[in-house]
């Protein structure tokens, strides 16, 4: 299964918490959040997605994140978000209608995009439910980070 493995490096994957539910502060942007966030920036500037590479690139010369030992982070970590950064583009977009969207609706509309799990494979109402709780967690952090960076 190599689903939960993405989920929990997604959760928290420099030890900086985020989900800050049982407190009931809002969620601060992880260093994933600032990766999807350059991965969201590249596309609007360069017109098309990045891959692993081309982020660790861009992520160094445009946004100063680097990784272990100042060197650009690594492709081989970013590649591993890249699957769920597509997923939760399209659940944000259902998510501006409905806050609950729909699994059904964003596997058909993943379909839909070429959207597609290891080998091609559709994904299952059951991977998007386990990113559910981290992509409600981004949203609410990017709400955040948006309002804050409008201050």
């Amino acid at each position: 299964m190599r689903s939960p493995k993405v989920s929990a490096a997604i959760d928290d994957p420099a030890g900086e918490g985020g989900e800050s539910g049982a407190t009931g502060e809002p969620a601060a942007l992880t260093t994933v959040d600032r990766y999807y966030l350059a991965w969201r920036e590249y596309q609007t500037e360069l017109g098309e997605e990045p891959r692993a590479q081309q982020l660790s690139v861009y992520l160094a010369s445009k946004e100063g994140m680097n990784g272990r030992g100042g060197k650009p982070v690594s492709p081989s970590t970013l590649r591993r978000y890249l699957l769920p950064f597509r997923v939760y583009d399209v659940w944000a977009k259902q998510r501006v209608r409905n806050e609950t969207p729909s699994l059904d609706a964003i596997a058909q509309e993943c379909a839909a995009h070429g959207i597609t799990a290891q080998h091609n494979k559709p994904l299952t109402t059951d991977y998007i439910a386990e990113q559910a709780v981290n992509f409600e967690r981004r949203w609410q952090a990017l709400i955040r980070h948006h309002v804050q960076s409008q201050q």
